[in-house]
């Protein structure tokens, strides 16, 4: 660290002005001294804790392990902090400090007690560390220090740390921060990927609301932006990350607090839509729960608000031909339709009931037909010639009351339903995108299922059983929102256990997750579907795994499979 002597500067005496000057003495003077405030520690184990941590953890690598003190500050932009302290004399002391928030410049300069700059910080970035040594006369124990830290962009909370060592010890700085700060990256891939979600959300109709936000993230942070939204009108939030960004978390909350959607997906690409009962301002995080780099999100709306019955986008798309030349199909939605069929044959559904084989729709137009299902259950089909258009399938009870939706952004759609005795229902169709075609078609399930937490239940567990996974035990539970059924399991070495879990009628969102004894996130599903199913393997060791099995909306029977299976 390069040490130099100068005057005291201008802005540092105002620092020293400001009213978050404090002074601290040292708690135990046989300890020696403390160079930081006493602030009841770094407080709750947050991002920026757990950032820290991982500095304090390679100090300690690096042999400077003597913890003097450590304090949880707050900067505003563009003001200083100043602190003043007593440095031991004839030892090193190492200041280190790393801010959250907004900042994204923070500097560290320590001044003796005439006001000579003994120390300036050299680390680009969030972070900040200087390393003293001051020397004095034989029976001086200590020597008056100021330490100030400037926040020249952006204001937020500073975790700063003291390490105590003797002149010559441990084994340099260099790279003490790698992987920890946000990283100085352009955001023209984060743009382009943004670029391209925007124009498929287009196509079924989406227009962008306001400009998408974006900003270099180190792990652990999280972008916050407030949206407007109206009941009339659905809203899908992107987010994307960047390279170096391996896990990017999306949740939504509504204007009292409380969370209203959430994608937990470990991927950096999350997508959420959410349609609000009423007016409001919804506030949008988007998270970098591993990695660090340019991260962005963005908000689009739809659909667009009819005229005379018809979308916008619906009219614009009806004058590139007059509405009695049918459009031409890029492919037949029977033949996919019947490759559908054909693996959920292999699975012991039935032959398919084709419904409709070459029907025509509209981008936002909305076809409803009556079927009558006979008794047990089955799953109705749905697939769009066009792969660019995104189908839609609602299912309801002669009554209208809904039984099952699928609005899931792909041009295939499915539904289920149960019935005890021959039962008339109304199945609806939605497009979004280009006009085209589309087919539906009903399949009876497997005979030993005979509700809809079984067809659920197949579901998940469909594909662990096609790669060899065979079933172990079964467990229940009965949960309501926000429960949690937990339980410990051990992963035999060499082997994968998987989890499949689904609930009963009553059950709206079912996540699993899979963490590790320290509470680590191993694996995760928790997309807004009633079942839910995850996968790990050991190594050559045994690997004991908690596994949590949470209700994020609704309420019932819960049934879990654990399965095993090999890598």
């Amino acid at each position: 660290m390069t040490v130099r002597r100068r005057g005291f500067a201008a802005a540092v005496l105002a620092a020293l002005a400001c009213s978050g000057c404090a002074e601290q003495a040292p708690e135990d003077p046989g300890a020696g001294p403390s160079p930081l405030p006493d602030t009841g520690g770094v407080g709750p184990l947050d991002a920026l804790s757990r950032r820290f941590g991982r500095v304090r953890a390679r100090m300690i690598e690096r042999g400077y392990g003597e913890e003097l003190g450590v304090a949880r500050l707050f900067v505003l932009e563009g003001e200083g902090l100043a602190i003043a302290s007593d440095l031991a004399a004839g030892r090193c002391t190492t200041l280190v400090a790393l801010a959250g928030g907004s900042v994204r410049d923070l500097r560290m300069n320590v001044y003796g007690g005439e006001g000579e700059e003994i120390a300036t910080d050299h680390v680009q970035g969030e972070a900040a560390l200087v390393h003293v040594c001051p020397q004095a006369d034989e029976g001086v124990p200590t020597l008056p220090h100021y330490v100030v830290l400037l926040a020249p962009e952006g204001s937020g909370s500073i975790v700063a740390g003291a390490f105590g060592s003797a002149p010559g010890e441990g084994s340099g700085f260099d790279a003490l921060f790698d992987g920890i700060l946000a990283p100085r990256v352009p955001f023209r891939a984060v743009e382009e990927q943004l670029a391209r979600s925007r124009s498929l959300l287009r196509a079924r109709g989406l227009l962008q609301v306001g400009e998408p936000h974006m900003e270099s993230v180190a792990e652990g942070e999280t972008i916050r932006t407030t949206v407007p939204m109206e009941p009339d009108r659905c809203y899908v939030v992107v987010g994307r990350g960047g390279e170096g960004l391996r896990d990017v978390d999306l949740v939504l909350f509504d204007e009292a607090g409380a969370e209203v959607a959430r994608n937990l997906e470990s991927d950096p690409e999350p997508t959420l839509e959410h349609c609000p009962a009423e007016a409001g301002r919804t506030t949008i995080e988007v998270s970098a729960y591993e990695g660090a780099g340019a991260l962005g999100v963005m908000v689009l709306a739809g659909p667009v608000p009819e005229r005379g019955g018809e979308t916008a986008v619906a009219a614009e798309e009806a004058t590139e031909a007059p509405p009695e030349t049918p459009p031409v199909a890029v492919a037949d939605p029977a033949v996919a339709l019947m490759g559908l069929s054909g693996a959920l044959a292999q699975r012991g559904y039935s032959d398919p009931v084709v419904v409709v084989r070459d029907g025509y729709i509209s981008p936002g137009e909305v076809r409803t037909r009556e079927l009558m299902l006979a008794p047990g259950c089955s799953v109705l089909l749905g697939v769009a010639g066009r792969p660019e258009t995104d189908l839609d399938l609602y299912l309801a009870d002669e009554a209208g009351r809904p039984i099952d939706r699928d609005t899931g952004i792909q041009p295939m759609a499915r539904v289920r339903a149960c019935t005890e005795t021959p039962s008339v229902v109304r199945l609806s169709v939605k497009a979004y995108g280009r006009r085209g075609t589309y087919a539906l078609a009903v399949l009876r399930a497997p005979d030993p299922i005979r509700d809809v937490q079984g067809l659920r239940l197949e579901e998940a567990a469909a594909g662990l059983r096609e790669r060899g996974y065979r079933a172990l035990e079964t467990l229940e539970s009965d949960l309501d929102t926000g429960e949690t059924f937990e339980r410990t399991l051990q992963v035999r070495p060499g082997t994968c256990m998987a989890i499949a879990a689904a609930g009963d009628v009553g059950v709206e969102d079912l996540d699993v997750f899979l963490r590790g004894l320290d509470g680590a996130l191993v694996a995760s599903s928790s997309d807004p579907e009633p079942y839910a199913a995850v996968s790990r393997c050991a190594g050559d060791a045994p690997e004991t795994l908690r596994v949590e099995v949470v209700m994020y909306r609704g309420a019932g029977a819960v049934q879990m499979t654990r399965m095993e299976g090999t890598p």
